[in-house]
This record gives C-alpha cells, sequence and structure tokens, in this order.
C-alpha cells in the first residue's frame, strides 16, 4: 500500500532554488505558478538538498510525464 501524497511524482525531478521564491523552497506556493491557496499537495520535485517542492494540481498535470497507463479498466455504468 502507498501511504506517499497523493499524485507524487515518481521520477524526481532537481529544481535549481536560485529562481524560486522563498515561499516556494519552503513548499509554501506552486514551484510554476506561485500559488499559495489552496496549498500545492503535488510533490513535483526537490531541491539539491532534499527539500521536497510542491506544485497545484493544474501545473502538476503539465509539469509530470504522462503516464502509460495500459492497462484497460472495466467501465462502470450505473443505468442502462
Amino acid at each position: 500500500m502507498n501511504w506517499g501524497p497523493p499524485r507524487t511524482a515518481h521520477v524526481t525531478m532537481t529544481f535549481d532554488p536560485e529562481g524560486l521564491t522563498r515561499t516556494q523552497r519552503e513548499g509554501d506556493a506552486c514551484v510554476a505558478c506561485h500559488k499559495k491557496w489552496p496549498r500545492p499537495r503535488t510533490r513535483i520535485g526537490r531541491l539539491p538538498d532534499g527539500t521536497a517542492l510542491f506544485a497545484c494540481p493544474e501545473c502538476a498535470d503539465a509539469l509530470l510525464p504522462q503516464q502509460d497507463d495500459t492497462r484497460s479498466r472495466p467501465q462502470r455504468v450505473a443505468f442502462f
């Protein structure tokens, strides 16, 4: 069972802290759009010192590599 945060990146990208603000480096703002509320929850990468960086869901979709989900999921229909 995976107890990590939802939508956690499996391939961790390392970001250069030079262009990030203090709130982005501390995980209180999205690394891409600077949005602070709601607090970003998707772990998108890390700094060279190992500190985790986060992104909002919209930016995370754009930044994370798309995973090939070759497994077919059964479609469930409530009514016919």
